[in-house]
């Protein structure tokens, strides 16, 4: 389980932060989840232009239902792709949102939820590496490399269907919960984020100038994981050896012309291996 979290910001790697995917990465993954599960579909068809934001294409010169499904049965979702999107797929808060049916997602709430005590502080990852002595035998040598910390986080996100349609409402919510209940579940697990058993709300009506806007949400309660490796491959490279020469019985100090320092890599204890 991996997860690709790019961020501007050095303070990861200043600290040796290896993973971290509380809220941003989380977000942006249920955002893209959503898009390119309805890009597939030809009626509640997300269309995107290049930078990955919904395509409203230039309306001009085009027959009114342009942007309806073709009868061609050979048409597929991507051959649509040029025609505007029918379905809004982003953030919540991102402007007032004007363009329905929308699926609007926001974080709602997490907490950090500690894997043990202490953190796993005592883990330690080792690095296996290959001797080879001059008879061509190998060996594997166990190497401590990191010291590993990590923890998990549990929060939630929110995703509110709003359309013109009552239908329309319903089927939508329904292709989402299947979306990260079942399609996409093993696809999310790989990337870090696991989803938790959905929950849906009531449904709901409001008034949106001379018409209704009917809306449903579902929770999504996810779980996702971080971790810090700190690495400590090069302050053991070298073993130092002191013996300090003196009379224990009188409490006597120790002479300062009889002290032995021997200084070894550790690379010596391995006798004449070769690593490959």
């Amino acid at each position: 389980m991996s997860s690709n979290n790019f961020s501007k910001s050095i303070l990861d790697d200043l600290h040796y932060i290896v993973r971290s995917s509380m809220l941003s990465y989380p977000k942006e993954m249920i955002i893209d989840t959503l898009r390119d599960y309805f890009s597939k579909d030809t009626f509640y068809h997300f269309s995107k232009d290049k930078y990955g934001f919904a395509n409203v294409t230039d309306h001009t010169d085009l027959s009114l239902g342009a942007d309806l499904p073709t009868s061609d049965i050979n048409s597929t979702a991507e051959s649509n792709n040029y025609l505007s999107t029918r379905l809004f797929i982003g953030e919540n808060y991102r402007f007032s949102n004007i363009f329905y049916p929308a699926v609007l997602i926001k974080a709602s709430g997490g907490k950090y939820v500690p894997i043990s005590i202490n953190r796993n502080y005592s883990s330690i990852e080792y690095k296996d590496i290959i001797y080879e002595d001059g008879y061509g035998n190998e060996t594997i040598i166990k190497r401590p490399s990191y010291f590993i910390t990590n923890g998990a986080w549990e929060g939630s996100f929110t995703i509110d269907v709003a359309t013109r349609s009552l239908k329309s409402r319903d089927e939508i919510i329904e292709k989402i919960a299947m979306c990260f209940t079942e399609i996409y579940y093993e696809s999310l697990v790989d990337a870090g984020i696991i989803i938790k058993p959905l929950s849906y709300s009531g449904t709901s009506e409001t008034d949106d100038r001379n018409d209704k806007l009917f809306r449903q949400t579902i929770t999504l309660d996810v779980r996702t994981e971080w971790e810090r490796a700190i690495p400590i491959d090069n302050f053991i490279g070298t073993i130092s050896f002191i013996a300090y020469i003196q009379n224990l019985e009188n409490n006597s100090i120790a002479a300062p012309n009889l002290t032995i320092n021997i200084e070894s890599l550790l690379s010596d204890s391995y006798s004449n291996l070769t690593e490959i």
